[in-house]
């Protein structure tokens, strides 16, 4: 009965405690989860690209990479860059973040990633896209579609303010934390999520 009595150690992340992860930490994470998704998003989509020619094998490929940093922070609270840094996503309470937290705080490159899809699979269907051999025809191809650009450029702005607004915040909260209302905090070993 003594050792049910004994005070239990907290299941909480005491907020004085808390070590924010900074921008070279999450830059190094955001690193790290790009090597683990080249093989996908750079291999196969240039194999596609310039044999397979599947708008099929891009929404596929697309989805999957799209998907990977949300299902990893929503079922283990990190990517596996994140892991290897020693970071984790929580909410605003220090505690596991939920599917709408970590939904929105990946929103600026689930939108932009999906409106890209559907101009691509549009460049995939045209009968131009057939005679294209390579990579680099392709990008000077795919240049030519304004539409495809601007999404392009409004994304590369947004990651460029994102980045801005996590050096100048002091807990280290990028905007897409700000909207979702997470922190991305360093993992330590008294740290029970």
């Amino acid at each position: 009965m003594e050792i049910l009595d004994a005070p239990q150690p907290s299941t909480t992340i005491d907020p004085n405690t808390v070590i924010y992860g900074g921008f070279w930490a999450r830059f190094g994470a955001m690193f790290i989860d790009g090597l683990v998704l080249a093989p996908i998003s750079v291999g196969v989509m240039y194999f596609n690209v310039t044999s397979a020619k599947s708008s099929l094998l891009l929404a596929v490929v697309t989805l999957l990479s799209l998907a990977y940093k949300p299902v990893m922070e929503y079922v283990y609270g990190a990517t596996l860059g994140k892991m290897a840094l020693k970071l984790k996503v929580v909410d605003a309470q220090f505690e596991k973040a939920g599917l709408q937290e970590i939904l929105l705080r990946n929103i600026f490159n689930i939108v932009p990633s999906l409106i890209t899809l559907v101009f691509t699979i549009g460049i995939y269907l045209s009968p131009e896209f057939e005679e294209i051999n390579g990579f680099m025809e392709y990008s000077q191809y795919s240049s030519q579609f304004t539409s495809l650009q601007i999404v392009t450029y409004t994304s590369y702005f947004i990651t460029i303010v994102d980045a801005i607004v996590l050096l100048a915040d002091s807990r280290k909260r990028s905007l897409h934390d700000k909207i979702a209302q997470t922190y991305v905090i360093e993992r330590q070993p008294s740290y029970v999520l």
